[in-house]
């Protein structure tokens, strides 16, 4: 597979980063880098339905995520 192609998708869950994706995260300070993953963090919790956050905090508490 070329270095810029896309895996071939096969079912669950996938996502590309692109080789410039990497190349303008690796060019941000230490500091703007967890802004973003902080952001990215207040994301999910805004967006996660009431199931999927019973079932974080389930394994965050190292249970299964089905009750």
């Amino acid at each position: 597979m070329a270095a810029n192609a896309k895996p071939p998708i096969t079912g669950g869950f996938s996502y590309y980063v692109s080789d410039e994706q990497l190349a303008a995260f690796a060019r941000l300070t230490p500091m703007q880098r967890l802004e973003w993953v902080e952001a990215a963090r207040q994301f999910t919790l805004l967006t996660q339905t009431p199931e999927t956050r019973d079932r974080h905090e389930r394994l965050r508490r190292g249970l299964p995520i089905v009750p």
